[in-house]
Order: structure tokens, then sequence, then C-alpha cells
């Protein structure tokens, strides 16, 4: 290349601040700027969170963020709604301005970030530190399947799962450790939300245990019940001149037949309890929108009835196993 066209090319380049020119802003930042590391820490139970409560987290890490070399910052919030709607407010006096009694929409989760800028004495120009801070169901049941199937990250997992996650990209190890202090110091001091159903409870965490003794126990429960009336009321089996060909075939069908149906009945009975865990909704935990006002109780109604309906069917399952094994002691009298 001629010394023409290098100046050509240079003349072309956009100036920044009337001194340095683009390439030399690049350079600049890839000298100066470290790579930044994370933080993260999970918060526990499950909190009411309310417009006046977001607004103390905002203060309190404005008051932590004063006693440091502060350039600049920006924050941004993002609200997640039922039915995979979306609110994004790019600034804090954005989302101050919101009419909040307007929106008919059940907050899912809140996630609130700050992009701060901050000078530290052995760099040059300011570094950026990211806090993030996420309440709330992240992703749906059927998400966190896929999640758990794809990720090789256990953390990514474990994230994913909290109701609550601060996270910070930092260059400075005590403005992060500071910053999660004070959310965590925050988050401790919210009001708890009132504990599920132990019913509940206890079917959502041993769902897949409680499908899986349903789907391979109902068979052997359905072989037992046959077992039981056959030595009652079938004679020839004890006997050893009986036992040939035609009545061992007539033995087997029989086996496999009863087998099967028990397997047909557990797969349908083990797919309706696991569908009927899955529409266990959690008690809304915000007070934020017009549309979280009534979801709570909705929750708790909705909750009830499932449990109910639960319930109601394994008794029915336990009341109709015992009466099938009176009936044949009934027959058995009424036969003699």
């Amino acid at each position: 290349m001629t010394d023409i066209q290098k100046s050509n090319d240079e003349a072309n380049l956009p100036v920044v601040a009337g001194k340095y020119s683009l390439e030399d802003v690049k350079s600049f930042f890839y000298i100066m700027n470290a790579k930044p590391d994370t933080s993260i820490q999970l918060l526990e139970g499950r909190k009411k969170i309310s417009i006046s409560e977001i607004r103390d987290l905002n203060a309190r890490v404005q008051r932590k963020l004063e006693n440091h070399n502060l350039i600049g910052q920006i924050a941004s919030i993002n609200l997640f709604f039922e039915k995979g709607k979306i609110q994004d407010y790019s600034s804090w006096a954005e989302f101050q301005k919101e009419t909040w009694h307007l929106i008919n929409n059940k907050t899912d989760s809140i996630t609130l970030t700050w992009d701060i800028f901050i000078k530290l004495p052995k760099y040059q120009i300011p570094q950026w530190h990211t806090l993030k801070v996420r309440i709330g169901n992240s992703i749906s049941p059927k998400e966190m399947k896929e999640l758990i199937f794809n990720s090789d990250n256990p953390s990514e997992i474990k994230e994913k799962r909290a109701i609550g996650v601060v996270k910070v990209d930092f260059i400075d190890q005590v403005i992060a450790s500071e910053l999660i202090e004070k959310v965590i110091t925050w988050y401790d001091g919210l009001k708890k939300m009132s504990n599920d159903n132990a019913i509940q409870k206890f079917l959502e965490k041993n769902k897949s245990l409680i499908t899986s003794i349903v789907f391979n126990f109902t068979p052997i429960l359905f072989l037992s019940i046959y077992h039981y009336y056959f030595i009652a009321f079938c004679n020839w089996g004890k006997l050893r001149a009986n036992l040939n060909i035609n009545n061992i075939q007539i033995f087997l069908i029989l086996f496999i037949t009863v087998f099967y149906t028990g397997k047909i009945f557990a797969q349908k009975f083990a797919k309706w309890i696991d569908n009927k865990i899955d529409e266990y909704k959690a008690l809304s935990q915000f007070e934020i929108t017009k549309g979280d006002q009534h979801p709570f109780h909705d929750a708790q109604i909705n909750n009830n009835s499932i449990t109910k309906k639960i319930m109601a069917n394994a008794g029915l399952v336990f009341v109709g196993t015992i009466a099938v094994f009176l009936i044949r002691n009934l027959l058995e009298k009424w036969k003699k």
C-alpha cells in the first residue's frame, strides 16, 4: 500500500473526541481493560416484592456506589409477565414513570441490571462492572427439562432453578463483594411468603419417584389380584394331572392379559398424575401491577383443587384394591 493510500485511509477513519481515531480507541480498550470475573450468589426463600421494595434496593445500591469514584451508570429493568409478555425499561427514570395500576398482567419475574463505570487507581480509564438481580421464575418446567439435558454446566442449572440470583461481573473484588452483600441484606429483610400446602410440596418434590412407582408397580398389583383369585377358584392349578399344555397356555394368556391391562392403566394414571402436578401454580410473590392483585388467591384455589383430585383418585385406587381382596373372601364364603 502506497503512502498516498495510507493517508486516504487514515483520513476516512472517524475521529473520536477530536483527537483519537476509532483504531486508537480500540487499542486503548484492549490494553487498559481487564477481562471481568463473575461472582454469583443464590437468594434463598420466596419473598414478597413490591414497587417500594424495588426502589429501596436501588437506593441501597446508589448509597454504596457513592463510596467509590463513580464515573457513570445505566440501570435497566425487565419485567416478565405471564403468557410470554416482556416489558423493558432502559433507564430508572422510565421505570419510575410507569403507571402500574393500569397494567393488567401478572408478573412472573423481574430482572434489574446496573452497568456501572468506576475509576480504579490501577487503571487509566473507568472500568465496567455489572450488577444483575433476578427474582422470580425465569424459565418454565419444560425449558428446565431441556436445559438439564442440553447443558453441561451444573452452575448454570442451579442459577436457572433458583428463585432469586444476584450476579456481578467485576474487575475489583471488593466492589463486587460490597454490592452482593447489599442485595443479600435487602432480600433477607423482605416479607416471607406463606408456605405452600405440605402435600403439594411433597408431590412436586417427588414427582418423578411417584410416577415411577405408579408406572412400575401397578402391573404387579394387577398380577397379585389375579394370583389371589386364581389360587382361590382355579383348583386345576393344584393338581399335577391338570398341568398339560392347554392349561399352561391358558394360564400364560391370562397372565399376559392381566399384566398388559395393568400396564395400560399404570401408564394412563402415571401420566395423569404427572400432568396434574405440572398444573400447580407458584404463589405470586409480586405486588407490582394491577394484574398481581388476585393471582395469589387464584393460585391457592387452583392448587387446593389439584391436590384434592390427586388424593381422591389415589384414595379410590386404595379403597378399590382393598374391596377387590374383600370380595374374594365374600365369594369364597358364598361358594361354600
